[in-house]
């Protein structure tokens, strides 16, 4: 039987392929092989076409911030020797793309931007499996948004048919709870808990979960109900997570050397045109450090959170837009048992280079930056030498 050549492929058929891969970096890896496969298969559109420009935000400050979707991924070096012994690498990132479809690639915990050559990464020899979606609104000029915590995609009714029927849920300022629709010129406050103070919300099995500062976790409904999901923890850290992991839901409960800081309203900011606006921001102290965690799984068969002591190969990463699980087995040499995070004065001057990354060992409860754990710090992409892949 005559073997048929991809490049011998006609451009319909090319096509068709095309539309067909899942999820998108299938595609940019497809059109990366030649010049015949970029001009067949177009770039991937977006999940959802959401609008660039969302409508203002709630107050005190209003301005119509831009949306943005990522993915975190397990980026794996495909061998080109299919008979090698050898262990295969594996590393965590987080792929984006510009506005003209080139790929971009992010520290996951950091969100700095990974620069780098198409001679160190070729898309033809790394798999990019896709673990988790991260979303954020920025300003204008592509800054984070002051107050705006957290958001996840949210489609109002599992049983509509129009596709259009989906939205955004956010955290503003630590406190409010909003929801916008596709297509509405305004943004919802959800009702619930008037005095809870929210830290973080995410999607688990398909439902949206949201926990505030006193550690009551609560789901949001299909029609925006906001009710308790089963006791509160009354754990006593200061800060929030909502990890899921294996299908369960689990809060991490981080314990901080100090008060958090407070949203307050600043007078005085200048905008573009020199107008004097009011803002929201931090007040004037440093943010504490994390001095130890707590992890807490829901029982669903007592109906109570229970202290998980070990996450076993488990490792757990919260990150600013995005909190999620990985297995260690998943990645050569990468220990599990652990949790990566960055306390709140590390954000701004994130790099690359490790130095900002904390990692908290649950079997001796310890805390040390990544920079000096190396061992620890193989799970990120670039490897500490890009030419030993």
């Amino acid at each position: 039987m005559t073997s048929i050549q991809w490049a011998d492929l006609p451009k319909e058929l090319l096509e068709m392929i095309g539309k067909r891969l899942d999820p998108r970096m299938d595609t940019l890896r497809l059109r990366a092989v030649c010049t015949s496969r970029r001009s067949s298969v177009s770039l991937p559109s977006s999940d959802q076409e959401i609008p660039p420009l969302i409508p203002n935000i709630p107050g005190p400050v209003s301005y119509a911030p831009l949306f943005f979707q990522t993915t975190i991924c397990r980026m794996d070096h495909v061998r080109k020797d299919p008979n090698s012994s050898s262990s295969s690498k594996s590393w965590l990132v987080k792929v984006g793309e510009s506005n003209y479809g080139k790929l971009k690639l992010f520290n996951p915990l950091t969100n700095q931007e990974i620069k780098y050559s198409p001679m160190a990464l070729n898309l033809l020899e790394f798999k990019f499996v896709e673990l988790s979606k991260a979303f954020s609104l920025k300003s204008p000029r592509v800054y984070s948004v002051d107050g705006i915590h957290k958001a996840v995609l949210f489609r109002v009714s599992a049983n509509s048919s129009d596709e259009n029927e989906f939205g955004i849920l956010a955290i503003f300022h630590e406190v409010e709870l909003a929801y916008w629709k596709y297509g509405v010129e305004s943004w919802i406050i959800l009702g619930g808990d008037e005095n809870a103070q929210y830290d973080d919300i995410t999607v688990c099995n398909e439902r949206v979960y949201v926990v505030d500062r006193c550690g009551t976790v609560s789901w949001i409904s299909p029609v925006l109900n906001v009710t308790q999901y089963y006791p509160s923890l009354y754990c006593f850290g200061g800060q929030k997570n909502l990890v899921e992991c294996c299908g369960d839901l689990y809060v991490v409960d981080r314990y901080l050397d100090g008060e958090r800081r407070r949203w307050v309203l600043i007078d005085g900011l200048m905008d573009s045109d020199d107008e004097i606006l009011p803002n929201v921001g931090f007040t004037p102290t440093h943010a504490p450090k994390a001095i130890d965690f707590r992890v807490y799984k829901m029982d669903e068969d007592w109906g109570k959170w229970i202290e998980v002591k070990s996450l076993d190969d488990k490792v757990f990463v919260l990150g600013m837009d995005c909190s999620f699980s990985v297995s260690c087995k998943e990645f050569n040499g990468v220990k599990g048992n652990c949790i990566y995070y960055m306390d709140g004065d590390d954000y701004a001057g994130s790099g690359l280079s490790g130095g900002s990354i904390q990692v908290f060992q649950l079997e001796d409860r310890s805390v040390h930056k990544l920079a000096v754990i190396p061992e620890f710090s193989e799970i990120f992409w670039p490897p500490s030498k890009v030419s030993s892949v």
